[in-house]
């Protein structure tokens, strides 16, 4: 969600498999992804990725851990052992107290002790520490993101990324871009005119309220960029999980982001212009059907009558084509389009895990004949391609934003 709504919960999973041994060995890597996983519920939120969270590494529990699978084995492991989303803020005492225990617990497991690595800037969105364990069996990094220190101290998360080598482990930073003519391979074109972006990666937020940031890190992943995480835009964006993001600091925070990552940020609307286009053509209908008029000051998306918002923003075919146009550029040029909305005004296909409220998600397709659009939700796989009317995604829309490959 972005900054509009509250909406959190937290939950616990009993540690179910300790993978310390396979890990040390090596084995884990050669094994079918199942075998090393069995008796442990995993997700699937896309082809390439799975997410759990029962595992441990001898003494060191973790969270959520996202495994990257080709071919049916595992390539790398990210293990989540603080992050602030999912397990809310703690002091500098008890995130170095967790940062200290994952440090002995990897020189333990591997036999070698952890040297502190130095960074390049464009391993993550957001400034690291980090510590690297290299030994026969493969390579673990330790990788953590605070600022300030005492009263103003925060803590964003602690995580450790596992792999056999070193190219499986630095696969997705910033030198892995994929090029411009390999996203027109992502294009499909169906039998009805539907063209939509195939592939685009799902970053599952979980029940934390990171859809901004879950949103952009997907953007990032389709362009083979997956360490621009949602952890890392989640603190540069200043997310919070319960809170969401505004879009304001999701804005600033991405010129810089985009510069940094090889890409450009481009505004098609943005929540204020947005905000404030809606007063007058949605009052004049107000009016004429006797009905509430609603003000700058007010909560227009969370308030407004649907069918009124619907007449005001996409009453008629010109609205509706030219706010398709843009939908049509960014897709055919291989980029999904950055979509805020209030979740909620109009009926959806598939129920939401949330009520009314400001949400981000993605326009990856459109179908000019149907007048319809193609969107995903950054909640797992059920949510990675559905169908609404482009009246309706026009009535619920509260900005638009792009990023290209430069």
């Amino acid at each position: 969600m972005f900054r509009l709504f509250a909406f959190f919960l937290c939950c616990s999973t009993a540690i179910a498999l300790d993978l310390a041994e396979s890990i040390k060995t090596g084995d884990f890597w050669k094994q079918d992804t199942k075998e090393s996983l069995q008796g442990v519920h995993c997700s699937q939120p896309d082809d390439e990725h799975l997410r759990t969270s029962g595992l441990s590494f001898g003494d060191l529990n973790s969270g959520e851990v996202i495994i990257t699978v080709a071919e049916g084995k595992p390539v790398s492991l990210q293990a989540m052992l603080y992050n602030k989303g999912d397990d809310g803020t703690i002091g500098e005492d008890d995130f170095n107290a967790t940062l200290n225990d994952a440090r002995s617990a990897m020189d333990t497991l591997t036999g070698v002790r952890g040297k502190i690595r130095r960074n390049n800037k464009k391993d993550s969105a957001v400034k690291l520490k980090s510590w690297e364990w290299k030994w026969e069996g493969g390579l673990i990094r330790l990788e953590t993101s605070s600022t300030g220190k005492n009263n103003s101290f925060e803590g964003e998360f602690i995580r450790l990324n596992m792999a056999a080598t070193a190219k499986a482990l630095n696969a997705g930073g910033a030198r892995d871009t994929v090029r411009k003519n390999e996203l027109r391979g992502s294009i499909t074109t169906e039998e009805d005119g539907t063209v939509w972006l195939k592939g685009v990666p799902m970053v599952d937020q979980g029940t934390k309220g990171y859809c901004m940031p879950a949103t952009l890190a997907r953007v990032f992943a389709f362009y083979g960029m997956d360490k621009v995480d949602q952890h890392a835009l989640a603190a540069v964006c200043n997310s919070n999980a319960g809170g969401g993001t505004t879009s304001y600091a999701m804005e600033q925070a991405m010129k810089d982001v985009c510069k940094k990552f090889h890409t450009k940020f481009i505004v098609l609307e943005d929540f204020l212009s947005t905000h404030k286009s809606i007063i007058e053509p949605y009052n004049k209908l107000a009016k004429r059907e006797d009905k509430p008029t609603v003000s700058f000051q007010s909560d227009i998306f969370g308030t407004a009558d649907a069918e009124i918002l619907r007449k005001a923003r996409a009453g008629k075919n010109s609205q509706v084509n030219k706010w398709l146009k843009d939908i049509k550029k960014s897709i055919d040029g291989g980029s999904p389009v950055i979509w805020l909305v209030m979740v909620g005004i109009y009926q959806e296909e598939i129920p939401l895990p949330q009520d009314r409220g400001g949400h981000a998600r993605l326009i990856i397709g459109y179908n000019l004949k149907n007048k319809t659009i193609i969107y995903t939700d950054s909640w797992g796989a059920m949510h990675a391609r559905k169908t609404m009317p482009a009246a309706d995604a026009i009535g619920m829309t509260m900005g638009r934003y792009i990023i290209k490959l430069r």
